[in-house]
């Protein structure tokens, strides 16, 4: 009988913990995502920055992705764009970004562009 006690204690006490444990991990999803709206968001403005450095003509799509770029008087379809920062070393032997390459991936080729703006 002690040992029923004791299980349907432990029992009651795992399921009114649960409700708990799912709020936590709910808050953590909706901060992540928050997060990745944010540096989404972060991420095609500076893509707009150094086009419009370059005077480069874009079109970007309703959440401000470039989604079309115009190179040598012809329109095309961006597929997927990559920064990569370009490090440099310090006197202190430590490493710091001085640049971004950016890739833009197209069905007829790759356009690299290289600009020293800052991504904040």
């Amino acid at each position: 009988m002690k040992k029923i006690a004791v299980g349907l204690l432990a029992a009651l006490l795992l399921l009114s913990w649960l409700p708990c444990a799912g709020a936590q991990e709910y808050g953590k999803i909706r901060a992540l995502r928050e997060r990745a709206t944010f540096v989404t968001k972060q991420k095609n403005e500076f893509v707009v920055r150094v086009l419009t450095s370059y005077r480069i003509p874009h079109e970007t799509n309703d959440q401000g992705a470039v989604v079309r770029i115009n190179m040598d008087d012809k329109w095309l379809a961006v597929t997927a764009i990559e920064i990569v920062p370009v490090l440099a070393h310090g006197a202190d032997n430590s490493r710091q970004v001085t640049a971004h390459e950016l890739y833009f991936f197209t069905a007829d080729g790759i356009l690299d562009v290289i600009s020293a703006l800052t991504i904040r």
